[in-house]
């Protein structure tokens, strides 16, 4: 029995994901309904990234990789959107699982609920360390408070209607870190309607903070949001390194 199709385009940037990128497209295989478009867009790889994703299109037989030179992820998003059709997008990271089969029904149920133009699922830890449910429920507070004042999210997962995607002309390709804050301001700045969704929530691994360390971590972001208010998107220079992590980067075992 085939299953539901929605008019969704899901987009994810790659580079040297070989240990994770299986986890979210066996998650999205199991999917009760399934997105018209899958695009992986790949930063020449150097591990078994591609390998990995072959091994998946003959169950998902909507899925296409294609592969740019490295620049910013930004640029894969948008290269991304070029290559599908759909009028629904949802931006996930390689790490990201959609644990459930309803995850995809329930995320575009409440998006059409709330009627958003824009709108990011919490995200909850891969694993089951207090530390780790402590940090992305507080980053889940954050955003929850800054929303009126200062609305920001991450692309973790992020859904965007196309034509408010094509409307402020997507993500700023010259931005190497915040890009995905920067194109929420752009898209609440002309009127779009912001959702902040609390079921489903999107699985991610912790590694960013498990490599880095937490408190390094924390105060690299504040440093960032910081140089961001006060110079600019742009001139932001805090480093974020993408396409570095290793089986060693994996976290803790998922839950």
């Amino acid at each position: 029995m085939s299953k539901k199709t929605a008019d969704l385009a899901i987009i994810i940037p790659t580079l040297n994901e070989e240990h994770f990128i299986g986890y979210l497209l066996d998650s999205i295989i199991n999917q009760s309904i399934q997105p018209k478009e899958i695009v992986v867009v790949d930063a020449f790889s150097k591990d078994k990234t591609i390998a990995e994703i072959k091994k998946r299109q003959k169950y998902l037989p909507q899925l296409k990789v294609f592969q740019i030179p490295k620049f910013t992820i930004a640029r894969q998003r948008n290269f991304g959107v070029k290559k599908t059709t759909a009028l629904h997008l949802l931006f996930l990271d390689a790490d990201t699982e959609l644990r459930g089969k309803d995850v995809i029904k329930r995320y575009l149920e409440q998006v059409e609920k709330r009627s958003s133009d824009l709108a990011i699922a919490t995200n909850k830890s891969t694993t089951d360390y207090w530390k780790d449910r402590v940090f992305f429920k507080a980053m889940d507070l954050t955003f929850k408070i800054s929303k009126p004042i200062w609305p920001m999210a991450t692309c973790i997962n992020m859904y965007v209607k196309r034509e408010v995607f094509d409307k402020v002309l997507g993500f700023d390709d010259s931005i190497a870190v915040g890009e995905d804050f920067e194109i929420v301001h752009r898209i609440v700045k002309n009127g779009a309607k912001f959702s902040i969704i609390s079921d489903p929530k999107i699985h991610t691994t912790p590694r960013r903070f498990e490599k880095e360390g937490r408190i390094k971590f924390a105060v690299k972001t504040t440093r960032s949001f910081i140089r961001v208010v006060h110079k600019g998107f742009r001139n932001n220079t805090i480093k974020y390194e993408f396409g570095h992590f290793t089986a060693v980067d994996q976290p803790r075992k998922r839950s």
